[in-house]
């Protein structure tokens, strides 16, 4: 603990010194873009003093540079636009104009510049193809423009999110219950992103959930650039994407938009084949204005949304079959969405030295999420909530740039038990098919096939969190090459999650579970065979807080014009504590280094390579930090068995007696990549990305259950009883060294950006596998020792797995293949016509298994342990089918859909203009099933079964008025 001391002493005196430079700082993460060069005259020698200025109608303000001694000169901190204007002038030469270049999130480009000698009264207008390529970095990224986002057909929810389906790497999937998709990277989870907006950190403490954490309108969109590997030491810690929004800018002359989405029910298809289909409805209108708020001095920009929208909830034949047959007279249902969401800013140019800017943004809405078999409208939630920021750039010199974020976001879910309609009355009742016996408990075979009445219990999961970033840049023009170092923080000195749990009924007969009489005929009625009660209604079931910071230092080395090396560290000191146990569960170092280099092999710098070799670590997650106890409620479950009624106790956990310890050595999971690629500019604005990535996701969270006594026999090993009587389970919460995630991926992207054409196209192969070996006293690893290997379905980077056979099984985040193409065309007199397809080959279901009875070779299925009856974890009914978890794996079919868009532009005047476009999803209107009713267990009736069907066919209008 000294040494922790001293180490966090250590952090902030760094970070006092860094203060004492009399600078303010910000995250090199940024949502603006860089234009960089090198000025020559005729005969190749650098100019020096060169006054160069970049500016663009669409952004207030204008940005100043000058060439150094060596000629070079650096344009920083432009925010995105897609006509900037750069001049350059200097005694003796002719004025030099460059126009029509991109700025991007994020992208530093290159323009050189050659100056003729003559009059500055005299001009040269250069134009021609804008520079479309990164020449410095080494990070697998891409750049998405708003204006293509709002004009290719991609979701039918028209939301910021959907700029992730376009992404190299990723899987997408439609949520199970709340509508909309989940997003996974090369087998990261949906909650390892870093979302930002214009560098303001909006991801919730709670789960980091990027869709449905954070609603944003595509009116709201600037531009988008998602990192997704070989990320620099200044993007925050996240094993996933780091996405980082740019918000549109105000500038001198008033801006804005108004759209109305209009998706009518009646306009869509049935492909369930028999059942009902996720038939969407919406209603939705998005606003965007911006202008000066004083003319060359202050802007503003505003934008919101108001979420009126169903979206049905697919169930197939036989889905509907039970709900109708278990309860006569069921009628399908959708899931409602509504709120208001907006976002806003406000940038001031205090000086040509510092621009100040402030941020909001806000999203509060409910959103239903019943799942496919439920029976009524039972589940309620509450997403969103604020995000508040404020930041300075500062330019001091030529070489010295600083910049200064802090921001607050209280992002999380169900604020309050009135907000989701409070707690059921009554048990809830799932009701299966047929039912088995597993270390001495009645247990239902497959998924259930109808939840009725109301949800046991229900959550309040409140979460806030406060960043502070910042950051000093220098730049040496000369010292064997040129520098550009970074040194910064990234400060989250307040992460909190905390989770109310209300239980229906009082605490008292929360949940049954029933199997049918008749499995063939569900209208036969059902028989309880489990029920469970608490010891009270409700309790604070989690506090989670935590607090992650951060320095990192890097040098962008340019030895030569043609190679850039970026080397850079960054050190995470992440601590997590549970409040409610007061319980460390967390104190660690977490070193991340990388270095990458970037090699332009052509003069015209069209043509780069690049290599990178990192350690990321993993963002910090209230789920994946974890809590020192499972659950501070008694349980008390009751089988009735053919012998007669069974019942067990499961003791709740305390302030005083936690049910597990911590491993003192305990940190963050992280990736350890190598990635290499070629990028190129063909002639037509066409860019090409070609590159091999290999991920390794190190050190999971991991349970190992140090509970159990397993005693050597003659006959092998078998279960003697508890280390602890007072639990089932003792759990040492540390990290997995034993097994891990490999990913393989051979990605290839091409895009072209011109104000006609619009195409981005990209495909992804990635064959996995996971490598290492069990987790110490998983029963699977006693009971099937030799299956471990694994090569399809690999499982979820959440970890804490205690059983390979009932653990977190899924695997929607892997899988091999992955084809988009987004291609929207502004034809002649106007007309645009716009296509999505994608492609992505199916979800593996996981290691395949059998339930088969226990013979009692590994001791009694339970025992008599202090007067409570418990469970023999070796007396599971379930084996491996195969030779090797990875054969059998059965998978879902690919995932296909064909959206197609069609409008057109009615000028007004030369500064206004009304679209109409139709929009219709899934042409072809397939039915494919996205997930498994039951995906492992073959002995089950359900094995095999598809749910959660994409949506059908489907139609929307948009009428959008633009100024």
């Amino acid at each position: 603990m000294r040494f922790l001391k001293r180490a966090k002493a250590s952090l902030f005196a760094g970070l006092i010194v860094l203060f004492a430079l009399n600078v303010q700082l910000i995250s090199q993460t940024s949502a603006d873009g860089t234009v960089h060069g090198r000025v020559v005259d005729g005969s190749g020698a650098a100019v020096v003093g060169v006054s160069l200025l970049a500016h663009s109608p669409s952004v207030g303000g204008s940005f100043r540079a000058v060439t150094d001694v060596e000629g070079n000169y650096r344009l920083t901190q432009l925010p995105t636009a897609d006509d900037y204007v750069v001049e350059a002038e200097s005694s003796g030469f002719e004025k030099f104009v460059r126009s029509g270049l991109i700025i991007r999130a994020g992208l530093n480009v290159t323009v050189d510049i050659t100056l003729n000698i003559g009059s500055q009264s005299q001009s040269v207008e250069v134009s021609g193809e804008a520079p479309l390529i990164d020449t410095q970095n080494a990070e697998q990224a891409v750049n998405l423009s708003g204006e293509l986002l709002r004009n290719v057909p991609i979701t039918g929810r028209h939301d910021w999110s959907d700029s992730l389906q376009l992404t190299p790497g990723i899987v997408s999937a439609s949520a199970d219950a709340q509508g909309g998709q989940t997003y996974f990277l090369r087998g990261s989870e949906n909650e390892n992103h870093a979302t930002l907006v214009d560098g303001m950190d909006v991801g919730s403490f709670q789960q980091n959930w990027p869709s449905n954490g954070i609603s944003i309108s595509n009116e709201s969109l600037g531009d988008i650039q998602i990192k997704t590997g070989a990320n620099d030491a200044s993007s925050p810690a996240a094993m996933g994407m780091v996405i980082n929004m740019s918000s549109p800018t105000g500038s001198d002359r008033y801006h804005g938009s108004f759209l109305w989405l209009l998706g009518p029910a009646a306009l869509n298809a049935n492909n369930a084949n028999g059942g009902t289909s996720a038939v969407t409805s919406t209603q939705q209108p998005d606003f965007s204005l911006g202008g000066p708020i004083k003319r060359q001095r202050a802007w503003f920009f505003a934008s919101g949304r108001y979420i009126n929208r169903d979206d049905g909830i697919s169930q197939t034949a036989t889905q509907f079959g039970y709900l109708n047959g278990i309860q006569p007279g069921f009628n399908a249902f959708a899931n409602h969405s509504s709120g208001f969401i907006f976002l806003g800013n406000a940038s001031v140019q205090l000086s040509d030295r510092h621009r100040l800017m402030a941020l909001i943004q806000y999203d509060s809405r409910k959103q239903d999420a019943n799942y496919q078999w439920y029976a009524a409208n039972i589940a309620h939630n509450q997403y969103g909530g604020g995000a508040y920021g404020l930041r300075l750039i500062s330019q001091w010199n030529q070489n010295l740039t600083t910049r200064f974020l802090v921001s607050f976001n209280n992002k999380g879910s169900n604020s309050s038990a009135d907000a989701i309609g409070g707690v059921g009355s009554k048990p809830e009742i799932d009701v299966y098919a047929s039912n088995t016996l597993s270390s001495g408990r009645l247990v239902g075979q497959g998924s259930s096939l109808a939840t009725l009445n109301n949800l046991s219990s229900i959550t309040l999961n409140p979460a806030n969190k406060t960043t502070i970033t910042g950051d000093v840049n220098y730049y040496i023009g000369k010292g064997f090459g040129s520098h550009e170092i970074q040194a910064g923080f990234y400060l989250e000195p307040t992460e909190r999650s905390k989770t109310t749990t209300l239980y229906a009924n009082g605490g008292t007969n929360i949940q049954q579970d029933a199997v049918l009489n008749n499995p063939n005929d569900p209208s036969k009625g059902y028989t309880i065979f489990h029920t469970q009660s608490v010891d009270r209604a409700s309790l604070v079931s989690r506090y989670i807080t935590a607090n992650d910071y951060a320095v990192y230092l890097q040098d962008r080395w340019r030895p030569f014009s043609r190679l850039s090396i970026i080397v850079g560290i960054r050190p995470d000191w992440i601590s997590g504590r549970d409040a409610l146990f007061k319980v460390t569960t967390q104190n660690s170092w977490n070193v991340a280094p990388r270095v990458g280099g970037a090699f332009v092999l052509t003069k015209n710098q069209r043509n780069v390579i690049r290599a990178s070799w990192s350690k990321i670590t993993d963002i910090t997650n209230a789920s994946y930090l974890g809590a020192a106890g499972s659950s501070t409620v008694t349980t008390t479950d009751t089988y009735y068995l053919p012998s007669g009624p069974a019942t067990f106790v499961t003791p709740g956990s305390t302030a005083l007696s936690a049910d597990r310890t911590f491993d003192s050595d305990r940190h963050q999971g992280f990736v350890r990549e190598w990635l290499v690629g070629y990028r190129t500019q063909l002639p037509g604005a066409i860019v090409v990305d070609a590159s091999y990535i290999h991920r390794e996701y190190r050190d999971r969270p991991a349970l190992v259950d140090n509970n159990q006594i397993y005693t050597s026999t003659s006959t092998g090993l078998v279960w003697s009883g508890l280390n602890n009587p007072a639990f089932n389970n003792f759990y040492l919460v540390t990290n997995n060294k034993w097994n891990w995630f490999v990913y393989q991926g051979y990605e290839v992207t091409v895009t072209k950006q011109t104000k006609a054409l619009q195409i981005f196209s990209t495909y992804s192969y990635s064959p996995d596998h996971l490598a290492g070996a069990f987790q110490p006293n998983d029963p699977t690893a006693i009971l099937e020792p030799t299956k471990f290997a694994n090569n399809a379905g690999l499982g979820s980077v959440r970890g804490n797995v205690t059983n390979d056979y009932t653990g977190d099984t899924r695997n929607r985040m892997w899988q091999r293949q992955q084809w988009r193409t987004g291609v929207t065309w502004r034809a002649p007199w106007k007309i645009r016509f716009s296509n999505t397809v994608t492609a992505q080959s199916g979800t593996a279901g996981g290691p395949v298994v059998v339930t088969q009875a226990y013979n009692g070779q590994y001791g009694p299925a339970t025992r008599t342990i202090n007067g409570r009856t418990v469970s023999n974890p070796l007396a599971v009914a379930y084996r491996f089918k195969y030779a090797d978890r990875g054969v059998g794996q059965i998978f879902t079919p690919w995932l296909t859909q064909w959206n197609t868009l069609i409008g057109r532009e009615f000028p007004i005047t030369d500064r206004q203009s009304f679209e109409v476009a139709a929009n219709i999803y899934n042409v072809t209107n397939r039915g494919a099933g996205q997930q498994f009713v039951n995906g492992t267990n073959a002995s089950s009736s359900t094995f095999g079964s598809l749910q959660n069907i994409q949506t059908p066919r489907s139609a929307q209008f948009t009428l959008r008025y633009h100024f």
